[in-house]
């Protein structure tokens, strides 16, 4: 993973989207993270990462012995994701 590589952090808590940061024996920081919700009108984004967190943190850190893994974000919900992200329409 590079710098800026929007990925996919599934964990046994839901699964997060943002942009790599960084990575260590211990951490991943990944950065405008966002959990992945169902909707009545289908999948979407949360405006953060819990219900009692801070809206639309910058970023966050995850321990490594809480995820299950970590894999590239495919096309149309990167497109989805800089859309809920930045507010523009791509």
């Amino acid at each position: 993973m590079k710098k800026n590589d929007i990925i996919s952090v599934v964990t046994a808590a839901g699964e997060f989207i943002g942009k790599f940061k960084d990575e260590n024996t211990t951490k991943l920081i990944i950065t405008d993270p966002r959990m992945l919700i169902n909707t009545p009108e289908g999948m979407g984004f949360a405006r953060g990462v819990c219900v009692s967190g801070v809206e639309n943190p910058e970023e966050m850190s995850f321990y490594t012995g809480g995820i299950v893994f970590v894999a590239p974000t495919n096309e149309d919900i990167q497109k989805s994701y800089r859309q809920a992200v930045s507010g523009l329409i791509v």
